[in-house]
């Protein structure tokens, strides 16, 4: 049965690849493109007729504000592919579009949420000096930040985290803490930036409240019913900081975990225990270089359930690499090597261990989330809750869309 369900995220696979790859072949004339790779997503650069001279190279405040623009911009002008380039405070727009109403709209837009002081506009492009670092303080009349950005989450996504939020759909091989010799495993899950705040603190980075919420499901396939063995659900208030090479991340969050309604009715002598928690965790991320980075930090549990209390200390890290990446028309792939650990007081500080392999793919002009095909290993205590004092290893192969 797995070599079945296997065979559905393959084919997703192999056509993914072959129309990205029919897609290259047929706009082989198409002006070249250059990435600025950065902690997380890509802004795309055209090097063919943008500006006489090349640009200077760029530092982390010019890469930082370069993707917060060209996020805006693809969030809101995304029919004109308008393309954001910074360096040395001096922000480059190509590609505008020839009605100079809807290029002077596109030029007004930016002036607004950069601190614009000064435009020179030529040919399709406009060169706009800003002031990145305002001698003055900033006043009410200065853009601060914006509701609801589209663009992306602040703080990474740490792939191989049993628990990261994404909309997915995996299969697992003998996780007999939980999902039997053979289970399937179903997320969904997703993060809601509400506003981010600019130039936030002495280092100028941005600030980002949202809320995540999200089911953890796993099923035993070894029956014909598909039987739900047991769902968690999720619901989180992260606040995130981001400058540089640098991410953090303060979060509030809630965890209750339920056994399978199936799972009780073949079950008829076990007694289900209430776990549900509420912890707090403060975690920072590190971009080392543009393909390797790490991420980690500590935890507690303010409060459980009388039922089923959890101590209240552990920690959580890892490190992801990527490399070897390839640009299509609009979209580029690469494969990525995830690690996660975990170390919980309520399970003896005892390492548990989670790995994933794999390939994703994401647009190279503007940011969002990436489809991701990978294997993945886990070696220690289950992470599904009702079963969370069991040790378990198994292999699995997941499809996910997210962050």
């Amino acid at each position: 049965m797995w070599l079945r369900l296997a065979f559905v995220p393959l084919l997703a696979l192999y056509l993914v690849a072959h129309v990205a790859g029919a897609e290259e072949r047929v706009v082989s004339d198409a002006p070249e493109l250059m990435t600025i790779e950065l902690p997380e997503d890509f802004v795309s650069i055209g090097t063919k007729g943008d500006q006489e001279e090349p640009l200077p190279r760029s530092t982390p405040e010019d890469s930082h504000l370069e993707s917060y623009i060209q996020g805006l911009l693809d969030a809101k002008f995304s029919k004109y592919a308008v393309v954001a380039t910074v360096r040395n405070g001096q922000v480059v727009l190509s590609h505008l579009p020839a009605e100079s109403i809807k290029a002077n709209k596109i030029i007004a837009y930016v002036k607004k949420i950069a601190s614009v002081s000064h435009i020179t506009i030529g040919g399709d492009s406009a060169t706009l000096s800003t002031l990145q670092h305002p001698e003055r303080p900033l006043t009410k009349d200065d853009y601060t930040g914006i509701w609801l950005p589209q663009s992306t989450v602040l703080f990474p996504a740490q792939v191989a985290n049993p628990r990261q939020l994404a909309f997915s759909v995996g299969h697992r091989l003998r996780d007999y803490a939980c999902g039997g010799k053979n289970g399937s495993v179903v997320t969904f899950g997703d993060q809601f930036p509400l506003y981010r705040w600019a130039n936030i603190l002495k280092w100028k980075g941005d600030l980002q409240l949202e809320v995540e919420a999200g089911v953890f499901a796993v099923f035993n396939q070894d029956h014909s019913s598909s039987r739900l063995q047991n769902a968690d659900y999720y619901a989180g208030i992260p606040l995130s900081y981001a400058v540089g090479p640098w991410a953090f991340r303060a979060r509030l969050y809630h965890i209750s975990s339920h056994l399978g309604d199936e799972y009780m009715h073949h079950h008829r002598h076990k007694r289900r225990k209430n776990k549900s928690f509420e912890a707090i965790d403060f975690f920072s991320c590190y971009q080392i270089t543009s393909g390797i980075r790490v991420s980690g930090g500590p935890g507690v549990v303010i409060h459980s359930d009388s039922q089923m209390r959890v101590k209240p200390l552990y920690a959580e890290y890892g490190m992801e690499v990527r490399a070897f990446r390839h640009n299509f028309t609009q979209l580029f792939g690469q494969p990525f090597l995830s690690m996660y650990f975990r170390n919980y007081q309520d399970t003896n500080f005892d390492m548990d261990s989670s790995y994933a392999l794999g390939y994703e793919w994401g647009k190279i002009q503007g940011f969002g989330r990436k489809i991701r095909l990978f294997m993945e290993y886990h070696d220690g205590f289950s992470c599904e809750g009702q079963f969370s004092h069991r040790k378990t290893n198994y292999f699995g192969l997941r499809l996910s869309y997210g962050f």
